[in-house]
């Protein structure tokens, strides 16, 4: 019974006060039950529904929509790029249902927050025996998909997100139990999601294969500004493989080329191109080449690397700087103490790249000593709004002064982000503000000094 005074105290009409137990109670059984992030059930709450289809139609189709990898996308490019990758994969599968599947069926997820997700579809006889129905969806799928990760914000990740996609059919058998029966065809329908995904990247790992031994890739050049005078100091080279296919951005490129145990193969045959190509660069003007970690250890590519100088070649030695990405794992290129000492000794330098990705960046700064090192572009993306980035980068900037060290910025976009990091004591920068990458070296056709603006 509830007490005058209880009512009192929290109003007339708004009833008794919610036992706390209860709600806390409620709360985790929502959060174990509900993703708000996808605005999905688990499959546990929705296994009633599954087993109502099979009441009145004859089977349930289920397709399986498993996201992979989800740990390393997460490690790399953070929760929120994760959770945004979700929800869109997540309104991709909805798109099916009305459109290709029926009506009633029902999206979940395995569980909350996982990059499983599963359509119960009930199925017509006909749907059941031909299978078409849930081939077809899975087929659209997998395009919507291919379309959405080739935008912008998704086509240079690395690793390169990859779904598989598999489906089963289930009908109730009436000596076992029907929850175990539904779990069972979940399963089935993963296995082949992963089945069918290892004969796809069995594929691509015999085209990446064959684009390597057929050295059937380009190489395009970006030029770096010094900001007070806009002189191009010097060009990065970049790769591309085959137009228009999977592995034309490098990031896919070379993590496949990890894969299948030939990115040391893959960067010998960069290096090799950026250097033939980039003959006609007048003396004195810096070639920005990257460079594995791995490679840098190895003495074969040390040697390696010496030899591709032969006697009269237009670049020399100290024009060209070796940039090791700060993507690696943490102490890797710390570790390179010793490589560093030797290629330094051989006239060579050194650049750090992709500085502010990782919390661990300048611990990679003080033990090389760089020549250069270049501000990652996911620091500069809005900066003008940031003050936080601002502060980050007049911070590196400040560090890499005392330390003689000369900082490039990467991925200027736009005026407004140029003034930002010149107000932050950056002096060198790179990006489509100035020029995009190109194949054809602008110092090649006679320009020598300055970057169009």
């Amino acid at each position: 019974m509830t007490s005058r005074r209880g009512a009192s105290r929290h109003g007339e009409g708004e009833g008794p006060v919610p036992d706390a137990s209860l709600r806390s109670e409620y709360l985790r059984l929502k959060g174990a039950l509900y993703d708000p992030n996808t605005d999905l059930l688990s499959a546990a709450a929705v296994i009633e529904t599954a087993r109502a289809f099979l009441h009145r139609a004859p089977a349930v189709g289920i397709l399986s929509v498993e996201v992979d990898p989800l740990g390393r996308v997460e490690t790399v490019y953070g929760w929120q790029v994760l959770d945004r990758l979700l929800r869109l994969v997540a309104e991709e599968v909805r798109g099916l249902i009305g459109a290709g599947l029926s009506p009633e069926s029902i999206l979940s997820q395995s569980g909350v927050s996982a990059g499983h997700m599963l359509v119960f579809a009930p199925l017509t006889q006909r749907e059941a025996a031909g299978g078409q129905a849930l081939a077809l969806a899975a087929r659209k799928l997998s395009d919507r998909l291919a379309d959405l990760f080739a935008l912008a914000d998704f086509r240079n990740m690395t690793p390169r997100p990859a779904v598989q996609i598999g489906l089963s059919v289930l009908t109730e058998h009436p000596f076992h139990r029907l929850e175990r029966q539904i779990y069972r065809a979940i399963d089935e329908a993963r296995v082949a999601g992963m089945q069918g995904e290892a004969q796809e990247r069995g594929r691509e790992h015999a085209e990446l294969k064959r684009i390597i031994l057929d050295r059937a890739i380009e190489t395009l050049y970006q030029p770096i500004v010094r900001l007070d005078t806009d002189e191009v100091i010097g060009f990065e080279a970049f790769t591309r493989g085959p137009a228009d296919s999977m592995f034309e951005t490098p990031g896919i490129l070379f993590e496949y080329s990890h894969e299948i145990g030939m990115s040391r193969e893959l960067d010998l045959i960069c290096r090799r191109s950026a250097l033939a190509h980039a003959r006609m660069l007048p003396p004195g003007t810096k070639l920005f080449l990257n460079a594995l970690p791995a490679s840098l250890s190895d003495p074969g590519f040390r040697e390696g690397l010496l030899a591709d100088f032969p006697e009269g070649h237009s670049i020399a030695c100290h024009d060209v700087v070796l940039e090791i990405a700060d993507r690696s794992p943490s102490g890797e290129v710390e570790a390179l103490g010793a490589e560093v000492a030797e290629l330094r000794a051989r006239g060579f330098m050194l650049s750090i790249d992709d500085v502010g990705r990782r919390v661990g960046s300048l611990e990679g700064i003080i033990e090389m000593r760089p020549d250069f090192i270049k501000i990652d572009d996911s620091l500069i993306r809005n900066i003008e709004h940031n003050m936080i980035k601002q502060e980050m980068l007049h911070s590196l900037c400040h560090a890499a002064g005392q330390l003689c060290v000369t900082v490039i910025v990467e991925g200027i976009e736009t005026h407004a982000e140029l003034e930002a990091i010149r107000a932050c004591g950056a002096g060198h920068a790179q990006g489509f503000l100035f020029a995009p990458p190109s194949r054809q070296l602008p110092a090649a056709r006679g320009a020598r000094g300055h970057a169009g603006m």
